[in-house]
């Protein structure tokens, strides 16, 4: 497959009750068919599988606007790609078989779903895909546009399925040239934490929705020698780079 993919996304599975969630994580993952599900059951009860539109429509009319999960699934086609967590902290990668279907399963509480291609690939994923799993108010359904991130879920995916179904661009430069700008977060913090005897302020790492340009704040474990940090990363799409923090007494 040859064509831009502009974004990837990520979903949460969620239901209230955690009985209808494992239920619905197993409908979803472990079935002989695998779907991505949104909620809205009580919106969908007759409509045809064919016009999200109407579900759609349902939604905004009942929020008073169009959010991102239901616009996600508006817009998603063949051939996207997902990912998802299962309640073990597993994460899969999703290829989309076809566009989405309005169903009305009142149980789990699905009212669309999307027929996908899934593969478990476990724990270790970067930390931008994460992230966006654990960040505050993300959200049912997220996009991710780091190109980066973008080829490497086409990458997985061929592993995982054992063909060449994506094209991957590759990227130039060493390692940290492409890491995404988030796990290049985390090696500088670990590398200040094991090399150079600081440990972070819990309280100081910014939300990634704070306009604070650092990272976090650190003092030194030195008790002769006491130390404060503060640190900023950027990465190599940033325009320029602001002074990194310096030593203070």
């Amino acid at each position: 497959m040859d064509s831009e993919m502009d974004y990837v996304a990520r979903i949460h599975l969620k239901r209230n009750n955690d009985n209808v969630r494992k239920e619905l994580v197993d409908f979803c993952l472990n079935g002989s068919k695998q779907y991505l599900a949104l909620d809205w059951s009580r919106l969908s009860s007759d409509i045809k599988k064919d016009d999200f539109q109407e579900y759609y429509n349902r939604i905004k009319e009942e929020s008073g606007r169009a959010n991102s999960a239901i616009n996600v699934f508006r817009d998603t086609k063949a051939d996207d790609l997902f990912w998802t967590r299962d309640l073990n902290g597993n994460y899969w990668i999703c290829r989309v078989r076809s566009q989405v279907e309005v169903v009305c399963d009142e149980y789990l509480d699905i009212g669309a779903i999307i027929p996908v291609e899934d593969y478990n690939i476990g724990m270790q994923v970067p930390g931008q895909i994460k992230s966006s799993f654990n960040r505050p108010r993300g959200g049912i359904v997220e996009r991710i546009h780091d190109e980066i991130i973008i080829e490497y879920s086409k990458k997985i995916f061929n592993q995982m399925s054992k063909s060449k179904f994506y094209k991957v661009i590759p990227f130039e430069g060493s390692l940290l040239d492409n890491l995404p700008d988030f796990d290049l977060e985390e090696l500088v913090i670990s590398y200040l934490q094991i090399k150079e005897n600081y440990y972070v302020l819990s309280n100081s790492i910014a939300n990634k929705s704070t306009t604070i340009k650092i990272e976090c704040e650190m003092i030194s474990r030195d008790v002769d020698n006491p130390r404060k940090a503060v640190v900023q990363v950027k990465g190599r799409k940033a325009k320029e780079l602001d002074t990194l923090c310096g030593s203070i007494n």
